[in-house]
């Protein structure tokens, strides 16, 4: 029955996340498109029970599974009636046509990938979740919801004045509850369809710069890191924000070199996803604006038409800052969470903010530390960059896309840090450095280094062949006529040339 429900909840996915992609007429390739598909339709998903609470209606199964049906009709209306007025055959011959082709040389790392899939999905599917984190805040208010029915529960009468888990956004709350109801104790399996898509994502984004051979030894990098693989089968909100705030820039960047305003607008609704899961992402996109305006500004964009933009670009985020964290804490749980008062009041020294930035460098990007957290692909990163600089002296415009998110995303976790001093370093800014990894994952597929070298591989790999040494024809003959009358075989000999 688990697996049934499992299946059906994977279907709603696709159905809704493919219908967020027709409105936002996103054309990709097959692979994009249900990676895409299920991560957006999770995303939505997470949504709907904390929907379900602001308007008063009971966390129930039927209430549940019938927003989550309804939501997959909703989406997918737009798509329907599309095929309805098209017709279904030239809708099917719009579609992308999948096209798969493996390497010999692309299966050892199918497989490697392959088993860290399978032991995240095992571990996800079989262990309880066990962090603090999750045990006094998301996995509790769920579990007692679904006997409750409803996710301001008797949990918040308990003493909770060491932890503030309680307050954070009812994105977990909402997957835990779904994946409870559906028959799975432990909930967090959805996490597995997180890194299952973005794995693939990912893969197929790295191919479209480098060769197969780099692209699996990247992804492999980017896999093996050790403190953010735990998290594909531990239940916090760092991982599932590092996915949506990587593809908002991903398309972000797409955008400045396509000028596509489906992009522009999807990198929008991405980067409000990542600001519902944590709402500190905000932050973070304000500071992309400068990016924005300069592709606006040396595309001739009016002003009005620009500061429209704009606004669109951010509501997104804005909404997922404000349900969360203004309106459902202010307004219906029992006890309040007072986030002004969390703010350093001495913001006049500067010292401290130096100081969080000299910390995240030596202690969680250098140092023994850093390597037991993310294992050489930092030092990686530094080495290639140093090599592109010295002996290229210029970066493509992708690359220094990818260098300009890294930057800002250093910028903006220390200044958070400075501002907030609940963030601590070791907790909360180590996990937040998720955000850091696939930015660095893409510099390197856009490093122009690389990418020779991946054309150097592609050449010889499409070189022909050397042909053996031909053994010399035998010279050409002709029969005459000996003196006896028998046929016989003599050389043919050349004509000579007339002088």
């Amino acid at each position: 029955m688990p697996l049934i429900a499992f299946l059906l909840l994977l279907s709603c996915y696709l159905v809704t996340g493919y219908g967020i992609l027709f409105l936002f007429r996103m054309q990709l390739k097959p692979a994009y498109t249900v990676a895409l598909s299920l991560l957006l339709g999770l995303a939505v998903a997470s949504f709907l029970p904390f929907l379900l609470q602001l308007l008063h209606i009971g966390i129930t199964p039927l209430s549940v599974f019938g927003s989550l049906a309804l939501a997959a009709v909703a989406f997918s209306a737009p798509v329907l009636y599309h095929i309805r007025k098209q017709g279904f055959a030239v809708f099917r011959r719009s579609l992308p046509r999948p096209s798969l082709q493996v390497r010999p040389y692309e299966i050892p790392f199918f497989v490697i990938i392959g088993f860290f899939i399978f032991v995240s999905i095992w571990r996800a599917y079989y262990l309880p979740p066990t962090s603090r984190d999750a045990l006094s805040g998301p996995e509790a208010i769920a579990q007692v919801a679904i006997s409750e029915h409803t996710l301001i529960n008797s949990f918040f009468g308990i003493d909770l004045w060491s932890t503030n888990n309680q307050f954070k956004s009812p994105f977990l709350i909402s997957l835990q509850v779904i994946y409870k109801l559906a028959g799975f104790p432990f909930g967090q399996i959805w996490l597995s369809i997180l890194f299952v898509s973005i794995t693939v994502f990912i893969y197929h984004a790295l191919r479209e710069r480098l060769h197969p051979l780099l692209a699996g030894l990247l992804l492999l990098l980017f896999i093996m890191t050790p403190e953010m693989y735990a998290y594909t089968f531990m239940i916090l909100y760092d991982y599932s924000n590092m996915i949506f705030f990587f593809l908002s820039l991903y398309f972000l960047f797409a955008w400045t070199a396509t000028g596509a305003a489906n992009q522009f607008f999807f990198s929008g609704f991405l980067m409000g996803i990542a600001t519902y899961i944590r709402s500190e992402t905000l932050a973070l996109a304000l500071l992309f604006l400068p990016l924005i305006l300069l592709v606006q500004r040396r595309r001739k964009i009016p002003v009005k038409q620009v500061l429209l933009a704009i606004g669109l670009f951010l509501l997104p985020s804005f909404l997922g800052y404000y349900l969360p964290s203004q309106l459902y804490i202010k307004y219906y749980l029992p006890v309040h969470y007072d986030i002004g008062g969390l703010v350093n009041n001495d913001l006049t020294s500067f010292r401290l903010l130096f100081q969080r930035y000299f910390d995240i460098f030596g202690h969680l990007l250098t140092g023994e530390f850093a390597i037991h957290l993310w294992g050489y692909i930092f030092y990686l990163t530094a080495i290639l960059f140093l090599a592109e600089a010295i002996a290229l002296r210029r970066f493509n415009r992708e690359a220094r896309n990818w260098l300009y998110a890294i930057f800002v995303l250093y910028i903006g976790l220390g200044a958070l840090g400075w501002l907030l001093p609940m963030m601590n370093l070791n907790e909360t800014t180590k996990r937040a450095m998720f955000k850091m990894l696939p930015l660095v994952l893409f510099y390197l597929a856009n490093n122009e280094l690389l990418i020779r070298f991946s054309q150097a591989i592609s050449r010889w790999e499409d070189a022909p062949a050397p042909s053996k040494t031909a053994t010399p024809a035998p010279p050409p003959v002709r029969s005459v006529l000996t003196k006896s009358g028998k046929k016989t075989a003599a050389p043919v000999t050349p004509p000579r040339k007339k002088k």
